[in-house]
């Protein structure tokens, strides 16, 4: 079982504080999404099950990578990872 790649990964909303994502189901199978967001000194992920998620407590002015990763239902396989880069700033997003 092979976990998809999920797609158009997409802001929904944004604050200084908090980013909304959305994205499309991958063609693969996956049981949930493994959302992981880093700054470079740290690195936090939660799980979630819908095709969307708000990440919040962002510190505004510090940049973000953020990836979503589709995992299968081993909880091992992973498909590939887009990413969004954020720095609290709906310009500054790339």
């Amino acid at each position: 079982m092979e976990g998809g790649v999920s797609r158009n990964l997409s802001v929904t909303e944004i604050t200084t504080s908090s980013i909304s994502l959305n994205w499309t189901e991958p063609l693969g199978n996956s049981s949930f999404y493994r959302v992981q967001w880093t700054n470079g000194s740290s690195t936090l992920n939660k799980s979630v099950f819908d095709k969307t998620t708000t990440i919040s407590n962002l510190t505004a002015g510090e940049s973000y990578d953020i990836t979503v990763t589709a995992v299968a239902a081993d909880d091992q396989t992973e498909g590939e990872i887009p990413s969004i880069e954020y720095n609290g700033q709906m310009d500054h997003l790339l």
